[in-house]
């Protein structure tokens, strides 16, 4: 047994793989049209409009809780777009109104482009490879939820210890995987959860100073 998992974790080394960054007129943009411009379109204060949208978010002063900015490249944590959608106490009711509220996953992917600069083009040397954020991030499993398998990725500013556990909503430890000092930047892997029941599964990330948890959900 134990042979085997080593095996399967030398596998899973091999398939690290560096990500490209979030694309904002693909990924990002998309979200807004379906969900803001109803009412961040024409009014409202804030046009999230398809073209003119970045320029009224990133580095931009918000009207309603100045002196805040709308997204601080590098910073979710800070940004009054990320707090709003996440429904963070403090940033007035969650948004969007319409329809209340993303989902998780999408929430996640406004995190990651804010984190990963806030970028509006992507350039061919531009990658998620090449910017170090300043915390550990477990990026939106995808896809979820899946079958047979699903990428697990994350960001990580410094060579440090990763261990990923994964467990039933038993609390049950279901599996887990360990990365001896990973190196700073982009890593992700496939998982693939043989001989698992169909169900919700519990990923956390765990690295010398922080954990993340995500929910994943497999399917048969």
């Amino acid at each position: 047994m134990k042979q085997t998992r080593y095996f399967i974790f030398s596998i899973l080394l091999c398939m690290f793989t560096l990500l490209q960054a979030v694309d904002y007129a693909n990924e990002i943009q998309p979200i807004f049209t379906a969900n803001c411009t109803g009412c961040h379109g024409s009014s409202g204060g804030l046009n999230l409009s398809e073209g003119v949208s970045y320029g009224n978010l990133v580095n931009v002063t918000s009207q309603g809780y100045a002196p805040s900015l709308r997204v601080v490249p590098g910073s979710a944590s800070t940004s009054v777009l990320w707090n709003k959608v996440s429904g963070t106490t403090g940033y007035g009711s969650q948004m969007p109104a319409s329809g209340c509220c993303l989902d998780d996953p999408t929430i996640g992917l406004i995190e990651t482009w804010i984190n990963e600069g806030a970028l509006e083009e992507e350039t061919a040397d531009i990658a998620k490879g090449d910017f170090l954020p300043t915390k550990l991030i477990l990026n939106p499993i995808y896809p979820n939820p899946f079958n047979p398998s699903t990428t697990i990725s994350w960001e990580q500013p410094g060579a440090e210890n990763i261990h990923i556990s994964i467990f039933n909503l038993q609390g049950q430890l279901s599996d887990e995987f360990s990365f001896t000092k990973s190196q700073p930047g982009s890593h992700s892997f496939d998982w693939h959860p043989a001989g698992l029941p169909a169900g919700v599964y519990l990923v956390r990330l765990t690295g010398e100073t922080f954990t993340i948890t995500q929910k994943a959900i497999y399917l048969k």
